[in-house]
């Protein structure tokens, strides 16, 4: 029995998160996989994903903190087009999770995720 080859130094690197989902997320995630899924929320989780479940799909949803609502464009539309509660889309987006069967690591990058893409509006914070 030999000695262990010694680690390579610590590297002083910053830790790139990725802002691509893994394959399975996206597979476990697909709005096919729920029949009862509203259009709605099937564009929600495609621009999550950055994956086309929709036409049209949403193109950008951003949130103003100070009113709690999140403003909905679709690709191909001039301004918003739709709003939101985000308490309701949290509230959705928290149980949707929930109920596709994902691993505590899938969990976490499906709530990483979403909070990368809904996005704040600067200057609305409370």
């Amino acid at each position: 029995m030999g000695v262990p080859p010694p680690l390579p130094p610590a590297s002083t690197s910053p830790i790139i998160v990725s802002t691509m989902p893994t394959l399975t997320l996206v597979q476990k995630l697909n709005p096919s996989r729920f029949p009862g899924m509203s259009p709605f929320m099937a564009a929600v989780v495609g621009f999550v994903l950055g994956e086309s479940f929709t036409n049209p799909q949403i193109t950008e949803l951003t949130v103003s903190e100070s009113e709690s609502l999140v403003y909905i464009r679709q690709s191909g539309a001039i301004g918003f087009d739709g709003i939101e509660s985000l308490a309701d889309l949290r509230n959705n987006w928290n149980r949707f999770i929930d109920a596709a069967g994902l691993t505590p690591d899938e969990r976490r990058e499906a709530v990483r995720l979403f909070n990368q893409k809904v996005e704040k509006v600067p200057g609305t914070e409370v």
